[in-house]
């Protein structure tokens, strides 16, 4: 609630006083795996301590991921025009199950692990998906 009122805030002052307001929003963002707390850092942090086998849900959400490094050449590219205001999904717009994107990690990290499905239940009150609208962040790259 407060997040949202203070979204409402900015971009109200901001026209009041003809600023240019970019209120950008990141999605499920990878690639900083070392330092973070997410599920691809809990499953390097395993395979480094030797599990061959990682709990997990059934996997079948779907989540708009995007590294670290393409967040960033996003936030520079929105932050460096002012034509393209208000809110900005700074996202793929294109959503993977988490059991596909975990996979892929295994593989692309060369981890010796291997998901145990449905070890945990899925949360009833997880959305089945969650992703951005890239229609504003590929307007801005595209310049």
């Amino acid at each position: 609630i407060a997040k949202n009122a203070l979204r409402e805030a900015t971009l109200m002052l901001a026209k009041e006083h003809n600023a240019v307001a970019q209120w950008i929003r990141a999605y499920y963002i990878v690639g900083d795996d070392a330092r973070g707390n997410s599920i691809f850092s809990k499953l390097l942090q395993a395979a480094q301590e030797g599990k061959t086998t990682f709990p997990f849900t059934t996997g079948k959400n779907k989540y708009d991921f995007i590294n670290v490094d393409e967040l960033a050449r996003q936030i520079a590219a929105v932050v460096s025009q002012s034509e393209v205001d208000g809110i900005i999904n700074c996202c793929t717009g294109q959503p993977i199950t988490l059991a596909e994107r975990v996979e892929r990690y295994i593989k692309d990290n060369n981890l010796n692990i291997t998901l145990d499905f449905g070890a945990f239940p899925d949360r009833p009150y997880d959305s089945p998906g969650v992703w951005g609208d890239a229609t504003k962040i590929k307007q801005i790259m595209s310049v």
